[in-house]
């Protein structure tokens, strides 16, 4: 599962823009919460096509990614590339 979590989150930062358009990375129960510098430059219609995201959808000025398991270990894994560009 870890593999998977790490390929998922690899896919979903670059949809989202690249690394360098994630401000910041959070979570709540069931989404993946993505801060962008530029919205505009995430592809949401790619993002929910893939396997393992269930929602993707833009809320509060955030991209929100609901994969159908495994948060924490995503969450975990986009945080820590976000966390270690700087």
């Amino acid at each position: 599962m870890a593999v998977e979590q790490t390929v998922l989150a690899s896919a979903v930062i670059g949809l989202a823009g690249g690394v360098d358009n994630i401000v910041s990375a959070g979570r709540c129960l069931v989404r993946l919460r993505l801060r962008l510098v530029d919205p505009a430059l995430a592809d949401l219609d790619a993002i929910r096509a893939l396997p393992g995201v269930s929602i993707a959808i833009r809320s509060a000025g955030e991209l929100h990614v609901a994969p159908s398991a495994g948060l924490e270990e995503l969450h975990a894994t986009v945080a820590a590339v976000v966390a270690s560009r700087s």
